[in-house]
């Protein structure tokens, strides 16, 4: 598979969410990686592979962020998404997950608090009509050959399942870099060419790691076209034709 040109940023290159290319996880398990296994992505529920992904985010984000802060344990949302992994063999060297809202449900989501709500920020989006959701927690151990390519996939399957899912949008908190790499797997890979970065919204601050500017991207997909397209059939339509 080929690999799309990710986003560099060489003024710090030592941040793997800022610098995709670059390592920064040496050893997560001392499970030896097999590289003549393939990489096997899928959706799971199975318990030994999902403790493997929540310790996988786990030590990749305290040592990308320099802080013993972040627990990867399985939290509320984890039990509320789909989660996706990458596995060579038994090995879990991958994941993300993808948190699904109904349209008439008001649990928040993984980046929302109480002051910063998606339905709020985004008032002009039919949040309330639509399925929606969020991406979130994308962890890859850096000890791997083939990361690069594992990034690209794990982006592509999760950004299907949202179109599969029905989904009218989806949204996912990162840096500016990391926004930017994802603006182009989306956009070149998945032919979401409105997907873009909102630099408009003001993100508050994560205290774990304030020293960090977070971007929200919004990913407009089919199903909320859909909407829009049917809303312009109606008005299309002569006021007559809409007599009986």
């Amino acid at each position: 598979m080929s690999k799309p040109p990710l986003n560099n940023n060489n003024d710090s290159p030592q941040n793997f969410l800022e610098n995709l290319q670059t390592s920064i996880l040496r050893r997560l398990s001392k499970t030896p990686l097999s590289r003549d296994e393939p990489i096997v992505y899928e959706f799971t529920s199975d318990r030994a592979l999902l403790h493997q992904y929540y310790r996988l985010r786990e030590v990749m984000y305290r040592k990308i962020f320099h802080t013993d802060k972040f627990m990867g344990e399985e939290d509320v949302h984890d039990k509320l998404s789909h989660i996706l992994i990458a596995r060579r063999g038994k090995l879990c060297i991958g994941g993300c997950r993808l948190t699904v809202r109904e349209a008439d449900e008001d649990f928040l989501l993984p980046m929302e608090s109480q002051d910063f709500k998606m339905r709020t920020i985004f008032s002009n989006l039919p949040l309330k009509k639509l399925r929606h959701g969020e991406i979130s927690r994308f962890a890859i151990l850096d000890d791997d050959d083939d990361k690069l390519e594992a990034m690209l996939v794990l982006s592509q399957l999760i950004i299907e399942k949202c179109v599969s899912s029905n989904l009218g949008f989806a949204f996912l908190k990162s840096s500016l870099p990391m926004a930017r790499n994802w603006r182009k797997i989306g956009q070149t890979y998945c032919g979401l060419k409105k997907m873009r970065i909102c630099t408009e919204v003001k993100v508050p601050e994560n205290p774990i790691h304030p020293e960090i500017t977070w971007y929200i991207t919004e990913i407009p997909l089919p199903a909320a076209e859909a909407l829009v397209t049917a809303r312009e059939d109606v008005l299309a339509r002569p006021m007559e034709s809409l007599v009986h």
